[in-house]
């Protein structure tokens, strides 16, 4: 376009020329009108500005280039030469030096590398002629103007936006750009200053793309497996992020999210493919290519420019990707329809050089001039609409920015407001706590009370007290958080001072058979402590160490020094069960419980990691699954990392204790043995089902002198002992470590030789959800924790009557002995029994099912049959397969289904047959039997 505009100057000139020889009048006012037409254009000071690009094979680049000869359209007195350097270093300074020998005004540089541009580049401003960067700077500093995002802002963005999406933890890869390049350190400077505050999110992995998408995936596809493991991947321009999504691609791993920096606009580019889902998202890198023409212009015409020019950015999402894409198709139509104008300025030029040979020079000159005149109008009405148009979007953006900023705030007031309820609610439960501790200690004092009295009155005082020391700890932390705490270190005897601690878990060592000794391999025998706080620590993690150490274990105490003597390493060892590796990422987070940690409340760890970094410190922790685990606490010898603040007073000799608390140790009870408690062979037996010791212990109290009780921890177990015991009533908790009381309650329901077991869920969850999906698995009772002692010996009483009472009215059916008084009860009977069950359920929908079937799948011959089923249920094969089809299809009438359905289902040949079966047994149609039950 520049081009054609000084080719227009010469025909102007030229044609000028030509009508003089000819009309000589007619010629002079012909060049008088052209004379002051293009007094601008003549009197305005011609500029030679170059601009030096390191590469221009990207897209990023052509759009750069392409900003800038459209801003250069608007300054026709202005030279512009392009050099492209295509990556090279080398290259870029040859060409800038053979554009000084061009005689240039002003160099525009993008550099390749800060350090191998700074020396040419500060020899070009040295000699006066004024240097605009723009993209990456240089390492001196030295030009005029730079025009540029701020990649330190960009990519602290970039991991606000990150810690946003993960939720604040979690693990990430990062593609980073050529090494060298300023965009590159200060991108990966700012994202890795907001992940480092954070403390919660790691780099997972780091690859350089060399900014190209090429390089990028082939660098990707070598370290697929470990980009697999990352979360989210943040290439530093969208190319390298299209590299390692070709990569993820390869495999079928398209749900990677991967986050470019750029979006650009266009076919092929970042808005796209955010828009299309190939992105999760990216962040605006304006070009600048505008800004840069338009600041260089400022600087030749000696007008007040920025020396800094740094250009906005923001993330691109889901979100407003959408948007963006129709703003940007606006403005390239827009540009389109700028474009086509000024073909049309153009045509009408050519057609106003030809008109200029004819004899109306003056009349046509003037018509051209009315036509110009026109257009001009409607191009600056257009391009104000436009304006307008752009300036009411730019006030929505910044009023979207501002509603963000607002809600960022209300969620902080919101967190705040709920720190603050938590802390005051824990406050509040240290009242009712008190209340119900002292009146405690007054009955332990009373002389009359029986021993199951006592018994009962010690567990409610040591439960109460772990209570109160876990509210205590949770005050504590969040004190700790809000800085209120104060470390007050004192120098302390380190072997006296962790023999002590020792000495509380001696009795617990000795009931569990657990070794446990301390090894102190240091001469060092002070070190500068809060006693207070870091016997907490110690001691919650011997308890750990205890809870997860089989009996005949090993726990070891091992303090020494590191290699400069600056740290004092205290290690607390065991041979436990050990950490998984999924867990020992979040291990020190707050309520965080893995698979092993479950009974917990999450706090413990948290509370370490607290207190030793209170004392300028880390704690860290190794372990192998079933081998063992190691914390190790590294705190810092001497006093000099300590302020005056965090020193306790010793001016008087005698160092000032704190008030003295109960020390929260694991008790003897916790570790109790689980054992059969038999009441009486003739007692109904109970399977209880629970992880918590001190339920398990109270129920077996309370129930033990009725029934006979089995206890089970975790679900495997429950139905191991299922098996091996037959119970006559389950009592489940919901929450059990290996799986879920849900699941063994439907597992029992739905095995045909335990389906008729009562089973009863005995939960702390008292949520409507609950108790339905209870109901809907066929639980026969559902109780919440606390509960009422009469009112669960009420239930289960109830519950074991009722199955008495139908097997006396209908003993065919149930098919089950072991309860009975008048029979012998052996294993070999129920087993038959169960097996007989079983069979009869699998294929009560097989209308031709005979005995001679069920004998053959049990493996005996047919009058063994008959007289096993004569003897142990009174009753004929025949009569007991009846029985078991009709007790079926009461079930599923009880579930909607029409009675034609039903009779299928459970092997009738007819639905009449069905129907007289069913009435001759529980006296009403199955038609009237299911309207019944639907009513209610």
């Amino acid at each position: 376009m520049l081009e054609k505009k000084r080719n227009d100057v010469y025909c102007h000139k030229k044609a000028e020329k030509s009508m003089s020889k000819i009309y000589s009048v007619c010629t002079a006012l012909i060049f008088l009108l052209f004379q002051a037409c293009g007094s601008h254009e003549t009197t305005s000071q011609k500029f030679i500005i170059a601009f030096s690009q390191c590469t221009g094979n990207d897209a990023w680049r052509e759009t750069m280039l392409d900003e800038m000869k459209r801003e250069l359209s608007f300054s026709p007195n202005i030279e512009f030469i392009y050099r492209d350097a295509q990556g090279d270093n080398e290259k870029q300074t040859q060409q800038i030096k053979e554009l000084l020998d061009h005689g240039i005004d002003l160099l525009i540089v993008s550099p390749n590398e800060a350090e191998p541009l700074t020396h040419i580049v500060d020899s070009v401003f040295q000699k006066n002629i004024p240097v605009v960067v723009t993209d990456r700077k240089t390492s001196s500093g030295l030009y005029n103007a730079y025009v540029g995002a701020d990649n330190h802002a960009i990519g602290k963005l970039a991991g606000q936006f990150i810690l946003h999406t993960l939720d604040g933890e979690g693990s990430i890869g990062i593609v980073t750009g050529l090494k060298g390049t300023s965009a590159s350190i200060e991108r990966k400077k700012g994202l890795m200053e907001v992940l480092d505050s954070a403390k919660t999110v790691r780099i997972g992995l780091e690859i350089h793309g060399n900014w190209e998408r090429q390089t990028s995936y082939k660098l990707a596809k070598g370290e697929i497996d470990r980009i697999k493991r990352q979360d989210i991947i943040i290439a530093f321009n969208d190319q390298m992020a299209f590299g390692v999504k070709d990569a993820l691609q390869e495999i079928g791993e398209n749900k990677k999210r991967v986050i470019g920096i750029d979006a650009l606009p266009g076919e092929g580019n970042g808005l796209e493919a955010i828009v299309h889902g190939n992105l999760f998202a990216s962040l605006l890198y304006p070009t600048g290519g505008t800004e840069a023409i338009r600041t260089a212009m400022a600087i030749l015409q000696l007008k007040p420019y920025k020396r800094d020019n740094l250009l906005g950015t923001l993330v691109i999402d889901q979100d407003n990707a959408g948007l963006m894409l129709l703003q940007s198709n606006k403005i390239q139509q827009q540009q389109h329809d700028i474009d086509k104008r000024q073909e049309l300025i153009n045509t009408q030029n050519k057609i106003y050089k030809g008109q200029k040979t004819t004899l109306n020079i003056l009349v046509t000159s003037l018509v051209l001039a009315v036509v110009f005149g026109g257009i001009s109008i409607i191009v600056i009405r257009s391009n104000w609409k436009k304006n307008k148009h752009l300036k009411k979007q730019n006030e929505e953006i910044l009023s979207q920015q501002q509603q963000i900023v607002e809600m960022n705030q209300q969620i902080r007031d919101a967190s705040e407001a709920q720190s603050k309820f938590f802390t005051n609610v824990s406050h509040e439960f240290k009242t009712p706590l008190t209340l119900i501790l002292a009146p405690m200690e007054e009955l332990e004092k009373e002389k009359n009370l029986s021993g199951e009295g006592k018994e009962q009155i010690t567990r409610i005082k040591r439960n109460a007290k772990k209570l109160q020391h876990l509210i205590t700890d949770l005050i504590d932390i969040h004190r700790m958080d809000k800085a209120k705490i104060k470390l007050q270190a004192a120098p302390l005897q380190i072997d006296i001072f962790i023999q002590q601690i020792l000495g509380n878990f001696k009795p617990l060592s000795q009931k569990k058979r657990v070794s446990l000794s301390y090894v102190s391999k240091t001469p060092l025998k002070e070190i500068w402590i809060d006693e207070y706080l870091m016997e907490q620590a110690l001691s919650n993690l011997l308890s750990n160490a205890f809870k997860f150490t089989p009996n005949g274990g090993k726990i070891e105490v091992v303090i020494e020094e590191n290699t400069f003597g600056d740290y004092v390493l205290l290690r607390i060892l065991d041979n436990g069960s050990g950490i998984s590796i999924v867990d020992m990422d979040h291990i020190f987070d707050s309520f965080y419980q893995g698979e092993q940690h479950l009974n917990g409340s999450g706090i413990g760890l948290a509370y370490v990691k607290e207190i030793v970094e209170l004392h300028h410190g880390q704690v860290t922790v190794s372990s192998k699954k079933d081998v063992g685990t190691s914390f190790t606490l590294r705190l810092p010898t001497g006093h000099l990392h300590l302020t005056d603040e965090e020193k306790r007073n010793t001016s008087g000799g005698t160092p000032v204790h704190y008030k003295d608390r109960d020390t929260d140790i694991l008790s003897l009870e916790d570790f109790e043995e689980d054992e059969v408690s038999f009441h009486s062979s003739r007692s109904a037996t109970i399977l209880i089902v629970d992880d918590h010791q001190g339920i398990r212990s109270f129920l077996k109290d309370i129930l033990s002198k009725e029934y006979n009780i089995v206890f089970a921890k975790n679900y495997k177990e429950a139905f191991s002992k299922v098996e091996k015991n037959y119970p006559d009533l389950i009592i489940s908790d919901i929450m059990l470590p290996d799986g879920n009381g849900m699941e063994l309650l439907k597992t029992i329901k739905n095995t045909p030789q335990f389906h008729q077991v009562p089973v009863m869920l005995l939960s702390a969850l008292d949520t409507d959800e609950s108790k339905i999906e209870g109901m809907r698995l066929l639980a026969d009772a559902y109780l919440t924790k606390p509960f009422h002692v009469d009112h669960l010996k009420a239930v289960i009483n109830n519950l074991l009557t009722s199955r008495k009472q139908f097997k006396n009215h209908y003993p065919r059916v149930l098919g089950d002995i072991e309860n009975s008084e008048d029979k012998p009860q052996t294993t070999q009977d129920k087993r038959f029994i169960q097996n007989l069950s079983m069979i009869v359920e699998e294929r009560m929908n097989e209308k031709t099912l005979s005995v001679e079937d069920i004998a053959n799948a049990l493996g005996i011959s047919r009058v063994q049959l008959y007289r096993k089923t004569k003897s142990l249920l009174n009753s004929s094969v025949n009569d007991y397969l009846l029985q078991q089809r009709l007790t079926k299809a009461k079930h599923l009438l009880l579930e909607g289904l029409h009675v034609n359905e039903v009779a299928d289902k459970v092997g009738f040949s007819s639905s009449a047959y069905f129907t007289a079966s069913f009435k001759k047994v529980f006296g009403t149609t199955p038609t009237a039997f299911r309207k019944e039950i639907l009513k209610r």
